[in-house]
């Protein structure tokens, strides 16, 4: 059974600071020390199994049980589990303790502080399936016939015999379509091939899902069960043919995303998250990247159901730093914990088709960097070899000097290439590797066009994704524009009060920004949109970052502009208006 624990802290962004120490990085916002304690009865322990499951606690957490250490989490974004049973107390109060320390600039956006995702309880039998031991794939599929290969991984602590595994598999209305029975030996994995006739496969256009349903049984009694969720579905790369879902060509019309909710903060709340699935859903969008760390399992789910393809993304640095006490301090000692986590308990995602082992990591071309690169790919072949692995590269503006076909041996590696804001050398890289296949891993807004003018040219280049596809906290003033004389000193970041990015083709709360009425025109979704143009008195000049957008409203709205000229922006592709 499995208890969800009510997150007790407060979830709502703030308080902000013009004295935060992440300052524009994390919007102004202020971390620090925070403490939780739970106070909880069990019954019997006897044959019982107790522990306890964070999907994410921001940042190096330590866990206590009746004063007992469980254990240290640094990484803010991975989930992780104790056992919690040897230090219970049976008929009587126990107290979980969690202490969490967000100290320092340690990140390059917004993050949240403490306990923002779920935590559950859960109990079962010493016989029980291993935590995120149920591996469904589908290595055949067709209309006609598809295979599921499910394999499960069981914990016999009592090393009890005649034990069998029942796998029974689900559609949508909950029919049983198919079962599969088998003994369980003295082996910890069993495997089981089933044959699903007629299946519904899983697409973006129709994400179907169905639940594996998996019980170990001693007779009659059931001693675990546990339900998995999958979507049956075929991905096929080549640069002759770009990306086959289900044999069908597809082109990624994606957009990066950090993980808060706006004015909700960075607290995982089911329908918050949900309701960012469906507005990437709504505005078009039919993949995402989860920039620049795994997301909730709660995303994951929404993106199963509603139907969005995902980068899922594993780190934003190696042993490098990017800030003096971010995840570099942890990364030798972590990364596979932390990797095998993001792998383990995604790989059932249907919508999860890429893996992501870092972005813009600042050793990504060096021999250190290779070395690193070959261990994170072999881990993740390790546990999933169903799914391509990329690494997002960028242009060298922080090694100057560096040639762009020095990110050849890089790129190599990966069974995917992620460029970011590199679209320029997709056709000449082509013409020296033929057989790599290319996606924009972040791109401007105002080269909307231009990149997708390249994905329907190319079958090679499968995607590209926006930075961002919504405003997310921190970064302050990203994407700004402004008005004044032009003699203003202007830097990347705003400074105080401003805590958004701003540059998002949707904003905090949902709503649609100019450059998304433009995104309509080059994905041909709407045929024309005009946009009037705010008014620039004589002598002033607009200043839009790279990252933003011209301040323009799909409507007359600017107040103190009554009567002065305005220019309105037609956006189509007919060949006259």
């Amino acid at each position: 059974s499995i208890e969800d624990l009510p997150n007790q802290s407060d979830s709502v962004i703030g308080p902000f600071s013009k004295k935060s120490i992440g300052t524009t990085a994390t919007g102004y916002t202020v971390g620090g020390t925070g403490w939780y304690r739970k106070h909880f009865r069990i019954g019997s322990v006897v044959n019982k199994k107790y522990s306890i499951y964070f999907d994410g606690v921001y940042m190096n957490s330590d866990v206590w049980i009746n004063g007992h250490h469980l254990g240290n989490h640094p990484y803010g974004y991975t989930p992780f589990y104790y056992d919690l049973t040897p230090y219970l107390k049976q008929n009587s109060e126990n107290i979980i303790a969690v202490r969490v320390r967000n100290e320092g600039r340690n990140s390059r956006w917004y993050s949240g502080s403490g306990i923002y995702r779920h935590v559950w309880l859960i109990s079962t039998s010493p016989v029980h399936v291993e935590p995120w031991g149920v591996f469904i794939t589908t290595p055949t599929v067709s209309q006609n016939n598809s295979t599921v290969n499910v394999k499960t991984t069981i914990v016999n602590e009592p090393n009890l015999s005649s034990l069998k595994l029942v796998t029974t598999i689900r559609d949508a209305k909950n029919k049983m379509v198919a079962t599969s029975e088998s003994l369980i030996s003295s082996g910890k994995e069993v495997a089981q091939n089933i044959t699903v006739k007629n299946p519904s496969l899983w697409s973006p256009e129709s994400p179907y899902l169905y639940e594996a349903v998996t019980e170990i049984k001693q007779g009659n009694q059931i001693l675990d069960r546990v339900v998995t969720s999958f979507g049956i579905r075929s991905i096929l790369f080549s640069a002759e043919r770009g990306f086959l879902l289900n044999g069908k060509s597809i082109e990624l019309r994606g957009g990066c995303m950090h993980h808060d909710n706006g004015p909700l903060g960075a607290a995982t709340i089911d329908r918050a998250e949900e309701r960012r699935v469906e507005l990437l859903k709504k505005y078009g969008f039919n993949a995402v990247r989860t920039a620049h760390n795994p997301p909730s399992q709660s995303f994951l789910d929404a993106c199963d159901r509603i139907g969005l393809i995902v980068i899922d993304e594993a780190f934003d640095q190696w042993e490098r730093q990017k800030n003096p006490q971010d995840y570099h301090l942890y990364f030798n000692t972590h990364w596979k914990k932390d990797l095998d986590a993001m792998v383990l308990r995604d790989r059932n995602h249907p919508s999860v088709v890429f893996w992501s082992i870092g972005n813009e990591v600042n050793e990504r071309v060096d021999s250190l960097g290779l070395v690193i690169a070959k261990r994170l790919i072999a881990e993740i072949k390790r546990l999933d070899s169903t799914r391509p692995v990329t690494n997002a590269l960028c242009s060298f503006y922080d090694h100057p000097g560096y040639k762009w076909d020095t990110t050849a041996p890089a790129f190599a590696l990966q069974d995917v290439g992620s460029y970011n804001y590199m679209m320029k050398e997709y056709e000449s890289d082509h013409l020296k590797h033929p057989d790599r296949i290319m996606m924009g891993t972040e791109s401007y807004a105002k080269d909307a066009l231009k990149n997708w003018n390249l994905v329907e040219k190319h079958p090679y280049v499968i995607g590209d994704f926006v930075w961002t596809a919504m405003d997310h906290l921190g970064e302050t003033g990203l994407g700004n524009s402004r008005i004044d004389s032009g003699n203003r000193r202007g830097g990347l970041l705003q400074p105080f009060p401003w805590f958004n990015s701003w540059s998002g083709d949707i904003d905090l709360i949902g709503g649609k920004k100019p450059q998304l009425y433009y995104r309509d025109i080059v994905w041909r979704t709407k045929p024309m949109h005009m946009l009037v143009h705010t008014h620039v008195p004589a002598g002033m000049k607009e200043s839009v970052s790279d990252w933003g957008w011209p301040d323009e409203l799909p409507y007359y709205y600017f107040p103190g502009s009554e009567g002065k000229s305005h220019r309105v922006n037609v956006y189509t592709r007919y060949p006259q208006v």
